[in-house]
């Protein structure tokens, strides 16, 4: 015997099976969302940058000035961006552990024990490797000892981090990025598809930020301007 179809049954029906028209709705949120992530475009690693600050901080100056290196220097780059992972004990550590091992990220600043740490694995590109780096931040009076660290798969010993406490050359520079009262380290993460300008950007960002860099510039010698011999008198 078949149901009558009526606003009695129908009433009925949404009344017990109300569930699975929710049910029906979450399914197609969901399905819609990863259908949209998977074919999402993304950009290829090798024309964006991305700098990880862990720490707490005010976005604005690094996001103003990455805006103009990545506008004047770094024109061919899709994205120079700069993206901030808060520093807990639990879930901040997990995420930024996650986040290397993905692979993400091109440069870090991260605070001494993190850098230490991950510096020992082997996972930043060592900068003293990188010609004149070293010497550049020597010059500029950076004492960069604390930024040697020994690889312990290797055995070898590396400068993988940059102390950035002293690097005051710019008033809204890499210094300001971070609330951090202990010093923070600046890092290259190893093989993170976009060597060339990941190290391009490392360059950038110590030419503005070294302490000292206007003086340091060659000044021109006044020009002498040739005194005439008085004439003789008569």
């Amino acid at each position: 015997m078949k149901t009558p179809l009526n606003r009695k049954t129908i009433q009925q029906h949404f009344q017990y099976s109300w569930w699975m028209y929710v049910l029906a709705a979450v399914l197609c949120v969901f399905v819609w969302d990863m259908a949209y992530i998977m074919s999402a475009p993304r950009t290829p690693e090798e024309l964006k940058l991305e700098l990880y600050i862990y720490g707490y901080g005010d976005s604005a100056n690094v996001d103003a000035y990455l805006d103009r290196v990545h506008a004047e220097e770094l024109p061919d780059m899709v994205e120079v961006t700069a993206m901030y992972l808060l520093p807990d004990e639990t879930s901040g550590l997990m995420v930024l552990a996650t986040r290397l091992m993905a692979g993400e990220g091109d440069l870090f600043l991260l605070p001494r024990d993190s850098f230490q740490s991950y510096a020992a694995q082997g996972v930043f590109t060592a900068l003293d490797q990188m010609e004149g780096i070293q010497e550049l931040c020597e010059d500029a009076g950076i004492n960069i000892e604390r930024g040697w660290r020994k690889n312990q798969d290797t055995g070898e010993r590396h400068l993988y981090g940059l102390p950035v406490s002293s690097m005051t050359g710019l008033s809204t520079g890499i210094n300001t990025w971070t609330y951090a009262t202990s010093e923070m380290y600046l890092c290259v993460r190893e093989l993170n598809g976009n060597d060339e300008n990941a190290e391009k950007l490392l360059r950038i960002i110590l030419r503005d930020c070294l302490p000292g860099e206007e003086q340091a510039q060659p000044q021109p010698e006044p020009e002498t301007v040739p005194t005439e011999a008085p004439a003789s008198q008569i």
